[in-house]
C-alpha cells in the first residue's frame, strides 16, 4: 500500500515504515549502493512515541531525500530495527533497509534445473519465493539458450542467481518509489537509463569544500593496466576433435592475456559469447570516474552528464556503478525546531565509468565445489529397468535432491566411467534403475557430475551372502525385464576348493578367430540337453590316452568326404541291437591279422556290384545256424591250399545248369554208408586211360578195356535175352 509522506519543519530527510502511525525523525543515514549489489540502508531515527520492533520488522519503508533539482526515494524492507536509548523526550532507533532480494541470502537450497535458460532460472527462483512479478524486470538484449544441467548447490538463492548472472554477464540495478523498488536486470548500454530530473550534474571545484548547491565538487578520472585477452577453451565429448579455443582481446594491453579451462561451453558460438564478456568483464574499469557529490539524483544503475569541467574531455555521460551516500539532519532531536536548516548535511562518493563502456559485473560470488564424491539412485522410466542412451550415460537422483519424483529427469545424462574405453572396444557395465552409483565432479562442480563406480545397499544386497561367502569374487548380471535370471563369472578362492564358475541364462558364444588352447589337468564332463553341432573346416585330432565311451541315445551318423582309417592296438567289438547297413561306393579292403569271426542272428545277405575276392591267412570257420544260400552271377572258382570237407548233417546236393567237372591230380573218394546212386538222363561214362564204361539211357551199357576181369567171391551171374560171349 502506498504510504503517507510526512516532512518536518525544514527537513530535508524523510522516513516512513508502513504500519508505523508515529512520525520518525531522521536524525542520520548512511546508504551503500551498488550495481548487481544489494543496497543497504540504514537510517538513525528519533521518535517522541514508542514504536514496537514487531510493528516495524519487515515492513515496507522509504526514505525521501529532498533536493533542489527533485526528490530521491530509497525504498525497501526493514531488516532489522534496532532501540538505542532515550534522549529527552525522544526515543532513538535505528533502522537497516535492504531489497527483498536481500533476503535471498537467508534461503539456501540444493536443487537442479535443466534445459532452462539463466533469465528464466532466475525467474523461478524468484516465483518460487513468491517474489511478485511487478516487483522485477528483464530489460535484456542479449538472447540466452538453454543450459542443460545447472546446479544450486548449497548455496543461498542470491549466491546462486548472483553467479549466474555474473557468468551471463548480465548486471541489476534498482527503481524506486514509494511504493515498491523495482530490480531491473539489464545486460548491455542499451538499459541504461538517465538520472531524474536534469541529466547534467555541474562541476565545481572552486569552493575548496562541500558546496551548498547540487553538484560534483570532486572529480577524478584515471585508467588501469586491466587483462587485454581473454583466451578459453573447453572438451565436448560428442566432438573430441573440435577445437573449441575462442579468444578476444582489446585495443590495449593485448599481451595481457587470461588463459582459463573449463570454458563452461560445448560449441564455439558460445565460447566465442562468453570469451567477449569476460574481456568486457576486464575492461569494465578500464576508465574509471571517482568523485564525490550533493547530488541527490544520482543513482547506481543511472547515467549522468558531467558539464562545466575544465577539461573537456571530462564532460562526458557517466554510468554510476557505486554510490555511498551519507547524510545528517541533527536538528531533529532539538525539543523546537528553529528557523533555517542549521546542521544538515548531505555528501555521496561515487564511482563510474563512460556509458559507452558496456558494463559486466565481477564475478566475486564462488561456484560451489562438491567436496569428494557423492552417491545417487540410478533413475529412469517407470516400468524399465535399464535406461540409456547411446553413450552409456544414465540419469540419477542424487540424495539431496528434494524433488520427489526419482524419473528420467531427475538428472542431466551422466557419462559412466570404465576401467577400459576405446573406439568400438572397451567394457561397459551399464548402471541400473534403482542401483546405488558412485559420483564424482570434474573439478569439484556439481554441474558436471561422472559416475565412476557403484556400491551397494539394503536393497541391493551383494550376489552371496557376507561374510560366509568371502572367499568368493562374481560379475553377475540379472536379466531383464523381469529378473530370474542371470549371467555369471565366479571365482572361488576357498583352498581347497577353488574354482571358476560360468553361466549363461540362455546363449553362449566364443569366437576365437585363430588357435585355442585348453587343458583339463583332471577329469571334465560335458552335457548338452538338446543339439550339438561341432564344424571343423580342416582337420581334427582325438587323442585319448585310456578308453573312450560313446553312448548315443538315438540315430549316430559319420560322413566322411574322403578317406577314413580306423586302427584299434587291441580288440574292437562293435554290437548292433537291430540293423546294420554299410555301402561302400567303391572298392573296400578287409584285412585281419588274426581269427575273424562274423556271428549273424538272423538272415545275412551280402552283395557285391562287381568283383569279390576274400584272403584268409589262416583258418577260416563260417557257421550258418540256419540255411545258407550262395547266388553267384558269373562264375565261381574255389582254390583251397589244403584239403575241401563239406559235411551236410541232412541232404547235400551239388546242381548245375552246364556241364559240371570235378578233378583231382590224385585220387577222388565218393563213399556212403548206404546207397550211391549216379545217374545221368542220356548216358554214364566211367573213364581211365583207354578203358571205360558207358551206361546209356536206352539200356545200352558197354565196357572197353583190353583186359576185362569179372570177379565174384560166391556166384557170378550173367542174364540177358541174348549173352554172346566171343
Amino acid at each position: 500500500m502506498a504510504l503517507t509522506r510526512i516532512r518536518g519543519n525544514e527537513a530535508r530527510f524523510l522516513f516512513e515504515i508502513s504500519g508505523v502511525t508515529p512520525e520518525l525523525l531522521v536524525v542520520r543515514f548512511d546508504l551503500a549502493e551498488g550495481v548487481s549489489v544489494p543496497y543497504e540502508l540504514s537510517v538513525e531515527l528519533a521518535c517522541d512515541d514508542e514504536v514496537k520492533m514487531d510493528d516495524a520488522l519487515g515492513k515496507e519503508g522509504f526514505l525521501t531525500l529532498t533536493g533542489d533539482g527533485g526528490d530521491r526515494i530509497v525504498h525497501g524492507v526493514v531488516d532489522r530495527f534496532e532501540h538505542t536509548g532515550n534522549r529527552g523526550r525522544f526515543g532513538l532507533y535505528r533502522a537497516w533497509v535492504v531489497p527483498y532480494l536481500q533476503w535471498f541470502s537467508l534461503e539456501r537450497d540444493c536443487r537442479i534445473f535443466q534445459n532452462k535458460s539463466v533469465p528464466d532460472i532466475v525467474k523461478e527462483i524468484f516465483q518460487d519465493s513468491k517474489l511478485p512479478t511487478d516487483r522485477f524486470d528483464f530489460r535484456l538484449q542479449g538472447s540466452y539458450a538453454p543450459v542443460e544441467y545447472c546446479v544450486q548447490y548449497r548455496e543461498t538463492d542470491l549466491d546462486f542467481v548472483s553467479r549466474l548472472l555474473e557468468e551471463e554477464g548480465i548486471f541489476y540495478f534498482f527503481e524506486h518509489s514509494d511504493t515498491k523498488h523495482l530490480l531491473v536486470f539489464a545486460d548491455g548500454p542499451v538499459a541504461y537509463k538517465e538520472i531524474a530530473g536534469e541529466s547534467g550534474v555541474t562541476y565545481n571545484f572552486s569552493q575548496g569544500m562541500a558546496p551548498k548547491e547540487e553538484c560534483i565538487y570532486r572529480f577524478a578520472f584515471s585508467r588501469q593496466v586491466r587483462s587485454g585477452k581473454m583466451t578459453r577453451r573447453d572438451y565436448n565429448f560428442e566432438k573430441p576433435d573440435l577445437d573449441l579455443k575462442k579468444e578476444e582481446q582489446a585495443k590495449v594491453h593485448e599481451k595481457l592475456e587470461v588463459y582459463d579451462y573449463p570454458g563452461r561451453y560445448v560449441e564455439p558460438d558460445r565460447g566465442k559469447q562468453l570469451s567477449k564478456v569476460r574481456l568486457e568483464e576486464s575492461m569494465t574499469y578500464y576508465e574509471t570516474a571517482d568523485g564525490e557529490s550533493t547530488c541527490v539524483r544520482l543513482v547506481p544503475g543511472f547515467k549522468f552528464s558531467l558539464t562545466d569541467h575544465e577539461r573537456a574531455e571530462y564532460n562526458q555521460d557517466y554510468f554510476l556503478t557505486k554510490l555511498v551516500t551519507r547524510g545528517e539532519q541533527p536538528q531533529s532531536l532539538q525539543e523546537a525546531s528553529g528557523s533555517g536548516s542549521g546542521g544538515f548535511s548531505y555528501s555521496s562518493r561515487f564511482t563510474a565509468i563512460p556509458a559507452s563502456v558496456p558494463f559486466r559485473p565481477a564475478r566475486v560470488t564462488p561456484r560451489p565445489v562438491v567436496e569428494g564424491i557423492q552417491t545417487a539412485t540410478v533413475t529412469g522410466p517407470k516400468g524399465e529397468e535399464i535406461d540409456t542412451d547411446k553413450y552409456g550415460r544414465v540419469k540419477v537422483h542424487f540424495h539431496w535432491d528434494r524433488a520427489e519424483d526419482q524419473h528420467e529427469k531427475s538428472s542431466c545424462w551422466i557419462r559412466v566411467s570404465s576401467t577400459f574405453a576405446g573406439g568400438q572396444y572397451g567394457s561397459i557395465f551399464t548402471p541400473r534403475i534403482g542401483q546405488e552409483v558412485v559420483v564424482d565432479f570434474l573439478e569439484g562442480d556439481p554441474d558436471r557430475p561422472l559416475i565412476t563406480g557403484s556400491v551397494y545397499n539394503a536393497v541391493q544386497m551383494p550376489p552371496y551372502e557376507l561374510p560366509g561367502e568371502k572367499t568368493k569374487s562374481t560379475t553377475k548380471t540379472n536379466s531383464s525385464l523381469g529378473g530370474k535370471g542371470f549371467n555369471e563369472i565366479r571365482f572361488e578362492d576357498k583352498k581347497g576348493s577353488e574354482e571358476v564358475y560360468l553361466q549363461g541364462e540362455k546363449d553362449w558364444t566364443i569366437l576365437i578367430k585363430n588357435n585355442k588352447d585348453q587343458t583339463v589337468g583332471h577329469d571334465e564332463t560335458l552335457e548338452v540337453g538338446n543339439d550339438r553341432t561341432k564344424s571343423v573346416g580342416v582337420n581334427q585330432m582325438e587323442t585319448i590316452g585310456a578308453n573312450k565311451t560313446i553312448v548315443v541315445g538315438a540315430n549316430h551318423q559319420e560322413t566322411i568326404g574322403a578317406n577314413m582309417g580306423l586302427s584299434v592296438g587291441g580288440m574292437k567289438s562293435e554290437t548292433v541291437a537291430i540293423n546294420s547297413a554299410e555301402t561302400i561306393g567303391a572298392a573296400k579292403e578287409l584285412t585281419i591279422g588274426a581269427a575273424y569271426q562274423v556271428t549273424v542272428g538272423g538272415a545275412m545277405n551280402m552283395t557285391v556290384g562287381a568283383l569279390m575276392a576274400e584272403e584268409v591267412g589262416g583258418a577260416k570257420a563260417v557257421m550258418v545256424g540256419g540255411y545258407s544260400t550262395e547266388s553267384v552271377g558269373g562264375n565261381k572258382t574255389v582254390t583251397v591250399g589244403g584239403a575241401i570237407g563239406i559235411n551236410a548233417k541232412d541232404k547235400g546236393s551239388v546242381s548245375t545248369k552246364k556241364d559240371f567237372d570235378i578233378g583231382s591230380e590224385e585220387k577222388i573218394s565218393i563213399k556212403a554208408i548206404k546207397t550211391i546212386l549216379i545217374q545221368g538222363d542220356d548216358e554214364i561214362t566211367l573213364k581211365s586211360g583207354s578203358a571205360s564204361i558207358s551206361l546209356k539211357k536206352d539200356g545200352t551199357i558197354n565196357i572197353v578195356g583190353k583186359n576185362i576181369n569179372v570177379k565174384g567171391s560166391s556166384n557170378v551171374k550173367v542174364k540177358g535175352s541174348k549173352v554172346d560171349i566171343n
